[in-house]
Formats: C-alpha cells, structure tokens, sequence
C-alpha cells in the first residue's frame, strides 16, 4: 500500500480547521460592550433618548414638551387688483381743464361745471364708437357733476353741445 495521502484529504482538513477557528470566535460569551443609554438635553421642542448598540442599531423615542409654543403663520390674502382712480375734469371759463386725459381701462372720469352757465359732455361724431362707450350728458348746472366708466381702449374726443368751441379728449388705455 502507499503512504501517500490523497489529495481530496487535504482538502476536506483544511475546510474543517478553517470551520473550527470560525466556530472557535462565535463561542464564549462575550458580547461586546453593553448598550449605551444617552441622554440628550432637553430643548423648548422635545426630549429625545436614542438607545445604541455595538451593531449600529438605534431606537429612538421623542415625547412632547409639557406645552407647546404657538405656531405663528404668516399667510398673505390673494390681492385683487384695485379699480383704477377715478379722474376728475374741471369745466370752468368755458374750457375743459385738462383738455387731454389719458386714463387705464376702468377709469371713471368725472366732470364737475363750475360755470354760472349750463354745459354738455357730447362724444364727437367723428371718433371710433365702441358699443357702450358712447357718452352724452344732459346740461348740467353749477356746482353738478357728470360721470362715465371708460372700459375700452381707444380715443374718445368730446364737446360742449350748448359752446361748440369747448373741446377735451379722453383716451383710454
């Protein structure tokens, strides 16, 4: 018979000493260091206790403070955009003061006669009516008003009915 050792021997004591010395550094009863218990200060918020361990494995906790503060909010209301000014037109020495105005959509535009005598707003014959936009007022006195909404764009010359010479132009943005 051969002294010699098959090779497949070799191979099954090396696979068994390397399981031995992997088993040998599972037993005892080491198991590392305790559990760490830390404790962080407590702020105004909350208390928190996290719990460690040597296999990185965290538990934490949070409880509530004994009162809470108020959550301020800030919240800002949606802005609605603000009618345009009204404008005001000025009827005395027989003349329109300003003669030109030039006003956004929206605008109402307000003449007051400050005449001793009687007048009229009278849209030109000549301008680009648009419909609704026509405006002619009945002679106001001393001391009255007249007033109309421009909602379209456009040129809107305008007269005295009563005095042909007085003249004014409003325009419309």
């Amino acid at each position: 018979m051969s002294t010699r050792i098959p090779r497949t021997w070799y191979l099954v004591s090396g696979a068994a000493i390397l399981v031995a010395v992997l088993l040998a550094g599972c037993t005892g009863t080491n198991y590392g260091p305790a559990p760490v218990t830390t404790q962080v200060t407590p702020t105004p918020a909350a208390t928190t206790v996290v719990t460690t361990t040597t296999m990185a494995q965290t538990t934490a906790a949070t409880t509530p403070p004994a009162t809470t503060p108020p959550v301020m909010t800030t919240t800002e209301a949606p802005t609605t955009p603000s009618p345009p000014p009204a404008v005001a037109v000025t009827i005395q020495s027989f003349a329109f003061s300003p003669a030109s105005v030039t006003v956004p959509k929206g605008t109402t535009v307000t003449w007051t006669n400050m005449d001793a005598v009687s007048h009229t707003i009278v849209n030109d014959g000549t301008s680009k009516f648009v419909i609704g936009q026509e405006f002619t007022s009945n002679p106001i006195g001393k001391g009255q008003t007249f007033s109309f909404t421009f909602n379209e764009a456009g040129t809107y010359p305008y007269h005295c009915s009563i005095h042909p010479s007085m003249k004014g132009t409003i325009t419309v943005t």
